[in-house]
């Protein structure tokens, strides 16, 4: 019960502010021509304005677009992995808008994935601690992300599952969730690193089980299989498969991604790490803007973060977060938006939030911690919902 409620606190809470928010700067027209207070007839239209129009930013556009139009070789959506859209689309279809198809498929991950993250911090903290770590992976800034038509709630809950069942040596479940999560986002091909560690460190001391060991190796393959159903279903529904070999760039955005990818990010491109931030902190200092701070000093915290927390984790759980970190930073989005998304991206490095749990133990400290954080997650909702900063 007492994770229903916490999910149902900041589902209103986000949801209000986003809505008052919206008032301040509308951002499109129904926020301008519907008041939210007093409450305007008819209802349908109320409850749009007020609680699913305000979310309607940015990816969640693009999001909408696919669940009304489908998949297209030509506008940039094929950009984006199909698993969340997918979801979203029969409930449109029985006639539901787009954009509260989406929404619903949000709110059912998302409460799935709090309940899902405490078992999964259970595993290495006692139930006090684990439902802290909690605390902090819900109220954490871009926790907003989890109450917004973006993919994020359903990624990260497949995600915790994965390790989940990596964790219980259920490896046929653990790489099916895995290949879920790489469904919903191009992230998910990682998981591969801590389920490979898992198995091997439950598998070193059993050599007398070759055949049942060859079998659960067997199962890694689903993993990238969530990636292959995808590939293929753009070579052959969508015509968008050319491999370009020209260059590194050139390959993964023909054959991983998608060539119409520049149409959502005009420039995009993954270069080393300590280049992008170079060329990020250069901008910051030249051509400073609210967008880069916020992406650079999230950036930057989430490090400290990182390493005041790695004592506690698992090693598999560190091999995780360094990959998500180091793809992270080195996504490199132009010269106008240099780190588009950063705070997002690293937020999928979730085992993070359960090992700061165990590193920070004075209640004192505990409870200023979730205070800042439900102070920066508002701040987060605030310049998302005002398109001040690009998620």
């Amino acid at each position: 019960m007492h994770i229903f409620i916490l999910w149902i606190l900041l589902r209103i809470l986000t949801s209000i502010l986003a809505a008052f928010v919206s008032e301040v700067k509308p951002g499109s027209p129904i926020e301008t021509s519907v008041e939210i207070l007093p409450a305007s007839a008819p209802t349908a239209q109320w409850v749009d304005r007020t609680f699913l129009s305000p979310w309607l930013r940015w990816d969640a556009e693009w999001y909408q677009q696919i669940v009304t139009h489908g998949y297209s070789a030509m506008d940039g959506t094929a950009q984006f992995h199909p698993l969340y859209p997918w979801l979203a689309t029969p409930l449109a279809r029985a006639g539901l808008s787009p954009l509260l198809a989406l929404m619903v498929i949000t709110a059912l991950a998302g409460l799935a994935l709090f309940y899902s993250f405490l078992k999964l911090a259970q595993m290495d903290l006692v139930a006090k601690d684990a439902f802290f770590a909690l605390l902090l992976f819900a109220f954490s800034p871009p926790a907003f992300v989890l109450f917004a038509p973006y993919p994020e709630a359903l990624f990260l809950l497949f995600a915790v599952l994965c390790l989940f069942f990596a964790r219980r040596g259920a490896w046929w479940l653990a790489c099916t969730m895995g290949g879920l999560a790489t469904l919903t986002r191009q992230q998910g091909i990682f998981l591969l690193i801590p389920v490979v560690w898992e198995l091997w460190e439950q598998k070193k001391h059993q050599s007398n089980h070759l055949l049942k060991q060859w079998r659960d190796w067997l199962a890694l393959f689903l993993i990238p299989a969530g990636y292959g159903i995808w590939i293929i279903y753009r070579a052959f529904f969508l015509s968008d498969w050319q491999i370009n070999f020209s260059s590194a760039q050139d390959f993964i955005y023909s054959f991983f991604i998608s060539p119409s990818a520049t149409q959502v990010v005009q420039s995009q491109e993954f270069i080393w790490p300590w280049q992008a931030l170079y060329f990020s902190l250069s901008k910051l200092v030249a051509r400073p803007d609210i967008d880069l701070w916020v992406n650079i000093s999230a950036g930057l915290a989430f490090l400290l973060l990182l390493g005041f927390a790695w004592k506690q984790m698992r090693t598999s759980y560190r091999l995780f977060a360094l990959v998500i970190t180091w793809i992270s930073f080195s996504y490199y989005t132009g010269e106008i938006h240099p780190y588009m998304g950063l705070p997002r991206h690293l937020y999928l490095a979730f085992p993070v939030f359960i090992g700061l749990a165990g590193r920070i133990r004075k209640p004192w400290l505990r409870l200023l911690s979730v205070g800042i954080s439900a102070i920066t997650i508002a701040f987060f909702v605030v310049i998302y919902v005002t398109n001040t900063w690009v998620p």
